[in-house]
């Protein structure tokens, strides 16, 4: 078994990553952390999205709740602005092949109010941020 608190076990596979505004955006250009519990389920994460001629943002979340189906709260933050939303998702273990490893295969959506952003292109609609990961460990585990 791969141990869970040791950051280096495990890698955030980029190709097959993609974070999407429902503005339309989307990008394979962040980066950050993902927190797994001791029983691998999906604990919390901090990311950095950079959006294409737009603006760095920063989407947290800590104590997530949940094994497969994870929920709790998160954080969006836009330069000084902050804007709060509930986080959904799920964090499945899943197989490769026969060989008995697995990875994990992250999904996650939020939706934040556009009033607490004050980005003017999204004042009228709610801004919905969804992400699709694999984090795969480093190392194969020895049999």
């Amino acid at each position: 078994m791969i141990p869970n608190t040791d950051p280096s076990a495990w890698r955030i596979v980029m190709d097959a990553s993609e974070a999407t505004l429902s503005s339309g955006h989307e990008t394979r250009d962040f980066d950050g952390s993902f927190y797994l519990s001791p029983d691998e389920s999906l604990a919390g994460f901090t990311l950095r999205v950079s959006l294409p001629g737009g603006p760095e943002l920063l989407w947290e979340s800590a104590n997530l709740e949940g094994g497969t189906e994870v929920r709790g709260s998160s954080l969006l933050h836009l330069g000084r602005r902050r804007a709060p939303a509930d986080v959904s998702g799920f964090c499945a273990r899943v197989p490769v092949g026969r060989t008995g490893n697995t990875y994990l295969k992250i999904v996650l959506a939020a939706t934040f109010s556009p009033l607490r952003l004050r980005w003017p292109r999204w004042r009228v609609r709610p801004v919905t941020l969804r992400l699709f990961s694999e984090i795969r460990p480093t190392v194969l585990p020895s049999r």
